[in-house]
């Protein structure tokens, strides 16, 4: 057995009771971890012991089958004898299958619906809420896991590149708009030009961002509205693979024309301090040393943290986050304690952001070694274009 099975194994073991998942399209990681089926109406997966049950509506029967692991056995409410009105209820399924394998009790994640938790303990089931992760060792990632999330990670340098290729075809008219064919070029035609390259990589991506200008000091804006010349636009690809549900993240950020002394300055310290930070990546690290070496490499460029007026500005997020079935999981590689293992994959994404002028952000995905880290794709990282 793996030490990530032993992992598992041994986070089950102190569980109480049945584990019990309850997932939908947005929220079935767990869940296809566990059955290596993809939901696309909500699903339940129980297991007790050594037995384990993934419960599927009657039309998802044939593919559950098809795609889950050995040892997991597939169900349907038919399967459960369930009358007509007691079919459309989840809580219904799990009572069912409690019943008929005397359960009595669950353990349930954090983000387990609370109307089926009351449901359940109403039905005189006892059931635990548990705020640790259900799958620990979905942290560490398995060969096979590394090539799949490479797989999206060079789906995500395709569109990057495809994206910065249309960027300098732009035309800067002379008071500094891009333009394309005479009309001027938005944040959204750069959004839909990766999410369409994305498409044609087997790949989703949801929530683009492509900000320009003051848009970028905040990091999470997606950008609107016409480009200018001059001024740093923040490329933040994510695409989700569609066949196997793993993700990819990078982050780029560009000028189209000449950057002004002060943009080229803030790239130049958040270039530096990634490449500082990688360096002292490997296993066994702590998360927070990592972050700290970025954040200490920033204010050491002169580019300190701090509230202005109310908004705060300079390197205001964590260094990075781990990748896999969800876009964000773990491990965190912020001010925490947690040490990274060999196997992590992660983010490394150092930012400063300035209301006025905007967000400079560099971001890679990695995978941590026992001796440093690997690259899992590598890409442009030319400021001006």
């Amino acid at each position: 057995m793996t030490i990530r099975g032993k992992r598992n194994q041994q986070r089950m073991k102190k569980l109480t009771g049945a584990v019990l998942l309850v997932g939908g399209p947005a929220n079935s990681a767990d869940l296809r971890y566990a059955t290596g089926y993809a939901t696309v109406d909500p699903a339940v997966y129980v297991q007790h012991g050594a037995r384990k049950w993934l419960l599927v509506p009657l039309l998802e029967k044939g593919r559950a089958q098809k795609e889950a692991r050995r040892g997991v056995k597939v169900l349907t409410p038919f399967d459960l004898k369930l009358s007509r009105a007691r079919r459309r209820r989840l809580a219904d399924w799990i009572l069912a299958l409690a019943k008929a394998e005397k359960i009595k009790r669950f353990t349930v994640g954090a983000w387990c619906p609370a109307a089926l938790v009351d449901c359940l303990r109403e039905a005189g089931l006892r059931v635990r809420v548990s705020s640790l992760p259900m799958f620990p060792g979905r942290a560490v990632k398995t060969a096979r896991e590394v090539a799949l999330i490479t797989e999206a990670q060079e789906a995500a340098v395709f569109a990057l590149r495809c994206a910065t290729a249309f960027l300098r075809r732009t035309r800067i008219s002379r008071d500094g708009w891009l333009l394309m064919r005479g009309k001027k070029v938005t944040s959204e035609d750069v959004r839909r030009l990766i999410d369409h390259a994305l498409l044609d990589r087997g790949c989703l991506g949801t929530g683009t961002i492509a900000a320009c200008g003051a848009q970028g000091a905040d990091p999470h804006e997606r950008g609107s509205g016409p480009l200018r010349a001059g001024q740093p636009i923040v490329l933040d690809i994510f695409p989700q693979n569609l066949a196997s549900g793993y993700w990819g993240d990078l982050s780029r950020t560009v000028v189209r024309g000449k950057a002004n002394r002060r943009v080229r300055a803030i790239h130049r310290a958040v270039r530096t301090a990634q490449r500082l930070a990688l360096r002292k990546i490997r296993a066994g690290v702590s998360a927070e040393r990592v972050h700290h070496v970025a954040s200490s490499a920033l204010e050491r460029a002169g580019f300190v943290t701090r509230i202005k007026g109310e908004r705060p500005e300079g390197f205001i997020h964590s260094l990075g986050h781990g990748v896999g079935l969800e876009i964000h999981e773990a491990p965190g590689v912020g001010p925490a304690k947690e040490r990274l293992r060999a196997g992590n994959v992660i983010t490394v994404e150092p930012g400063l952001y300035y209301g006025g002028l905007g967000g400079m952000r560099i971001e890679d995905t990695v995978l941590v070694t026992r001796t440093g880290y690997r690259l899992l794709a590598r890409a442009p990282e030319q400021l001006e274009l």
